[in-house]
């Protein structure tokens, strides 16, 4: 989907983070650590109000 790259999907707190998002499949767990540090991103701007 166009405008969700980053791991972020349109419904809010749900994040993709499978062999489909970036860097792709394989056996490195990148999506899935990629997708941590776009939860733990928006985790702090949250902390901020």
């Amino acid at each position: 989907m166009l405008g969700h790259a980053d791991y972020r999907m349109p419904v809010p707190g749900l994040y993709l983070c499978g062999a489909g998002a970036h860097p792709g499949g394989g056996v490195t767990g990148a999506p899935g650590h990629n997708a941590a540090q776009a939860v733990l991103k928006d985790r702090k701007k949250l902390e901020r109000f």
